[in-house]
């Protein structure tokens, strides 16, 4: 049977530049130039061969190495475990590109810059472009790795299904959008002011009718004013089930027990935010869209920072949390939002498919 030059020239090639199972390679040896210790390293990580590996690395414990995360292990130990277990994982690639090798008495250095290509928890591929810069010093005869520094240049992530590449900004934007849930249980611990700050000062710039800007934000964190909305609200509840039907008082002491359960729980965040907006603004008939845009702004805005909100009314009819907060009459409750850190994050529930609420152009 014939083979090709081309099959071959691609085989040679995928030894030299991509991720292959670990195999019998050679160690580093006294003698060898820094070029070919260098060269040594490149094709033991590109093979998973950890022997070969540590070969080219000192024998001292004490090591230098900063990781593209910005991670710093000092210790040859650590340096192994590091590469022990990278590569357990599989499917991932790393060509490098050589720059420059200086070789110097007694110590040296070698840069280039490596594209490494591995598998995301999502199902996608991560992508990571980086320089990095090893230092070498003469150990026993030979060039030994004392420190390893890794600059990334990019990092970029690709759909499994599409294959369009995103930045790892633009991934986690759309990752904070699909992870946001409506939270009903907080723990207590405290916002910060800055990080308060940070989630409103991002609601403002919500879209606007006109950019007339219509919202007021009204922040409670007065834990005993909150306690007394909560007794307020198990009222109003009673009150409103009682008119939608006729309870025995069996079943009223039921309600009451399922309602101060639920809002026990939905007020146990430490903030709270009234989402309000001006009907006195100049494009009054647009309030309910702007106030809700700015309500959404300031849910995702809170998700990115790591905390649980909630766009909550039924619990809290308009009129009643005007005279509660004692809210001017020309304001307009559009939701009452928590913002806190969940006792668990639930899971997402099960959404439509694309193509099921999708239609492009016209319809058929």
């Amino acid at each position: 049977m014939r083979i090709s030059k081309s099959l071959i020239v691609f085989g040679l090639l995928s030894l030299v530049f991509f991720h292959v199972p670990a195999v019998s390679q050679p160690a580093n040896r006294p003698g060898m130039s820094l070029k070919e210790t260098f060269d040594l390293y490149v094709k033991a990580v590109q093979s998973s061969n950890l022997e070969s590996l540590f070969s080219t690395v000192t024998d001292k414990e004490t090591l230098f190495f900063l990781t593209s995360g910005g991670r710093l292990i000092a210790t040859r130990s650590g340096y192994y475990k590091f590469h022990e277990e990278w590569f357990q994982e599989k499917d991932w690639e790393m060509p490098v590109d050589h720059i420059e090798v200086h070789e110097g008495r007694d110590f040296g250095y070698a840069t280039a810059q490596y594209h490494y290509k591995g598998s995301d928890p999502a199902g996608g591929r991560y992508l990571l472009d980086s320089w990095f810069t090893l230092i070498f010093r003469k150990e026993g005869g030979m060039w030994k790795v004392v420190a390893d520094v890794r600059t990334p240049i990019s990092r970029t992530f690709q759909d499994s299904d599409s294959g369009f590449p995103i930045s790892a900004e633009q991934k986690f934007l759309l990752d904070t959008l699909k992870s946001r849930r409506t939270i009903r249980k907080f723990k207590p611990t405290p916002v910060p002011q800055d990080h308060l700050i940070k989630i409103l000062d991002a609601a403002r710039f919500a879209p606007t009718a006109g950019n007339q800007q219509p919202w007021l934000f009204l922040v409670v964190r007065d834990r005993a004013k909150l306690d007394s909305l909560k007794e307020a609200s198990l009222s109003w509840a009673i009150e409103a089930a009682a008119k939608r039907r006729s309870l025995s008082s069996e079943e009223l002491a039921a309600v009451r027990e399922s309602l101060a359960k639920t809002l026990e729980d939905v007020l146990s965040a430490p903030v709270y935010v009234a989402v309000l907006t001006d009907s006195k603004s100049s494009y009054p008939d647009y309030n309910v869209y702007d106030g809700s845009l700015a309500a959404g702004v300031l849910m995702i805005a809170a998700r990115a920072l790591g905390y649980g909100t909630g766009f909550f009314t039924s619990y809290f009819p308009e009129t009643r949390m005007k005279e509660f907060f004692r809210i001017p009459d020309h304001y307009n409750l559009i939701c009452f939002t928590p913002i806190g850190i969940p006792e668990a994050w639930p899971q997402s529930p099960a959404k439509k498919a694309l193509a099921e609420i999708v239609v492009f152009d016209k319809f058929e």
